[in-house]
């Protein structure tokens, strides 16, 4: 996240505003948010603004220099239960594990990381430190484990290609070999090239990840590494839908006409001509394959198949150019 861009939420660019907007927009239950650079007394004026009806903050900052590290995980009060949320602090302003009510009696262990840039002893020392806190700790297992690792294990995760030394991707895989997670984007896409960082020198990194356990990673899907944090971050946003076991199939819901044809000229214009269609049709004689009901239904019908049409029309060409753009990356990316 890079932090707040503003100092107060009284200014529209504060980045809490678009992380609100995000998490509506996008239905997303659990957000796990890194380098916050945000003071205890920031997070509370987030919890008492507006937000606090959407969103559910637990900040943990970084106590020597608030405006520095910190990490977050943020929960959608409208799909996530947000009571009897259970907090571990690990280490101040890099760690904190939440165990989230799910469904009936299940809990969600969600591990919220962000790990080290400034030296490769500090990324051994972190790693090493967080399988201390397992080994000599009652603390439950994570079920998922995500945020900003600032590391790769592989060169197919970096571009121009290679590793990072050996001492601390041995330290990394020492702490998840301990409790047993995946890397569930790259299990998913064994080959692929994907980034979710550049750096001011060109480099490209997949060093934002989600880790879940085996035993959940067979109820995870759609895994997604996205452009739609937009100007929040110079980081891409990893994503996955994770459905409880046994739960029941959720589909799509009922298709609804976009807002915006409300304004759209062409489409009020063919609803008016349509409707006043439907008006002068009432007076004719009534008959029981053609009465005010049928008509109705014929109007509705007409109405939205045109909507549908109308509406890809009116952001076909923009969503067309953005998917060719995207494919086109892939192809650079992933091609011979």
């Amino acid at each position: 996240m890079n932090g707040l861009r503003a100092t107060s939420l009284s200014q529209t660019s504060h980045k809490w505003h678009e992380i609100h907007s995000i998490m509506r927009a996008k239905q997303l239950g659990i957000l796990i948010v890194t380098e916050t650079h945000m003071s205890t007394t920031q997070a509370l004026e987030i919890e008492d603004s507006y937000m606090n009806k959407r969103l559910k903050l637990f900040n943990y900052e970084y106590p020597e220099n608030p405006a520095t590290k910190g990490v977050a995980i943020v929960l959608n009060r409208e799909i996530t239960n947000i009571n009897g949320v259970r907090l571990h602090y690990l280490i101040p302003g890099r760690a904190m594990l939440a165990i989230i009510p799910w469904h009936g009696d299940r809990t969600l262990t969600v591990l919220a990381s962000y790990a080290p840039t400034e030296t490769d002893d500090a990324k051994i020392k972190y790693w090493n430190d967080m399988c201390n806190l397992w080994l000599t700790t009652d603390l439950p297992v994570p079920d998922v484990a995500g945020g900003d690792f600032n590391l790769v294990t592989s060169q197919l995760d970096r571009l121009p290609h290679h590793t990072d030394p050996d001492a601390v991707v041995a330290a990394y895989l020492r702490f998840v070999r301990l409790l047993e997670l995946k890397d569930g984007w790259r299990s998913t896409n064994p080959d692929t090239k994907a980034y979710t960082h550049t750096n001011t020198r060109g480099t490209m990194s997949r060093i934002d990840w989600l880790l879940v356990s085996p035993t959940l990673m067979k109820n995870c899907h759609n895994w997604e590494i996205s452009d739609f944090s937009g100007s929040l971050t110079d980081h891409k946003m990893v994503s996955v839908q994770i459905f409880a076991p046994g739960a029941p199939y959720i589909g799509k819901g009922r298709w609804a006409m976009p807002q915006f044809l409300l304004y759209d000229t062409d489409f009020m214009s063919y609803v008016m001509e349509e409707a006043n269609k439907l008006e002068d049709s009432m007076d004719m004689p009534r008959t029981d394959a053609n009465n005010a009901q049928t008509r109705h239904k014929v109007f509705k019908d007409n109405v939205q198949d045109f909507a549908k049409k109308r509406a890809k029309t009116a952001v076909g060409a923009t969503a067309q150019k953005k998917k060719d753009l995207e494919r086109e990356r892939e192809e650079l990316l992933n091609g011979p």
